[in-house]
């Protein structure tokens, strides 16, 4: 029984001779099935092919199945693959005018209302018409007087990181999100399809269902989420979950340092007042001692 290495080496050997094979050209079969007409004999083939093209000869199978092939078309050459069919020169208009009338357009809905696949639209969007899928991406306003005001933030945070080994473990990062129960736009999965990129917009409609939730982080715990009952959080509101909830979960954690974004509700003089109680020279924020 052979051992491990011999088989590990007989395996290898059998991988080099099936790339050979694949790598077989036309008329190293031709000479194959020459050989075989004149001698009737596949081990004289084998021979003969070894000695003309100094490599491993082919198998019984594969000069029989040559032979055959020859006798059959009257070549050794395989049959031209149909392949699968191009997508017409109107099929790829019809789909340049369906995106760009309605660039959101998502390739399973093109799909259905064109009649072609999938994977064909992917492929006359990418190869043929060079349109890219581009994504929507919300950013802030920022005005000329931020700019001095988060260099001066950032000198002074990373000042007090160098001088408190733990300070980064003692911040506690909150925000609220909404989320919106139907009719929404999803931009993780919204692509907009186009040669160069047409800085989209969207228009949300007003009004609709949804959900507030507030979250707080820290290295080491996550404080909530609450979830709102109201649609609208006002100061009022954001002030009564601090007291209720926010503020009695970690009140028990040393020399905590508070921070939130600048939305309206959290910049009130009534929340202003009361993180000032709470975070006396420790809270991050809008007009908060380290803004």
């Amino acid at each position: 029984m052979p051992n491990k290495r011999q088989f590990r080496t007989d395996a290898k050997r059998g991988r080099y001779r099936i790339n050979i094979l694949k790598m077989t050209c036309p008329s190293e079969k031709a000479n194959c099935v020459g050989w075989y007409f004149e001698s009737k004999s596949i081990v004289k083939v084998q021979r003969n092919f070894h000695t003309k093209f100094n490599k491993p000869p082919p198998s019984r199978n594969s000069i029989l199945s040559w032979h055959k092939k020859f006798l059959e078309t009257g070549s050794v050459l395989d049959k031209q693959r149909s392949g699968r069919p191009s997508t017409s020169d109107s099929d790829v208009e019809r789909i340049r005018e369906a995106f760009t009338r309605s660039p959101t357009k998502s390739t399973r809905q093109a799909s259905i209302e064109l009649g072609v696949t999938r994977s064909s639209i992917r492929d006359v969007l990418h190869k043929r018409l060079h349109f890219k899928p581009y994504k929507m991406q919300l950013v802030q306003q920022l005005k000329p007087s931020d700019l001095l005001i988060r260099f001066n933030f950032a000198v002074d945070m990373l000042h007090r990181i160098d001088v408190d080994n733990d300070f980064l473990q003692r911040i506690i990062f909150t925000d609220e999100a909404t989320f919106h129960v139907s009719g929404h736009v999803n931009k993780h999965n919204t692509r907009i399809w186009g040669s160069e990129n047409p800085h989209f917009i969207i228009e949300t409609v007003r009004d609709s269902s949804k959900v507030n939730v507030w979250c707080g982080l820290m290295a080491d715990r996550v404080i909530g989420p609450f979830f709102f009952a109201e649609s609208t959080v006002t100061k009022e509101i954001y002030l009564d979950m601090l007291q209720l909830f926010a503020i009695p979960h970690i009140s028990h954690i040393p020399n905590i340092f508070w921070q939130q974004d600048g939305a309206p509700p959290h910049w009130g003089k009534i929340v202003c007042s009361y993180v000032d109680t709470q975070f006396p020279q420790r809270w991050i924020g809008r007009d908060g001692p380290l803004a």
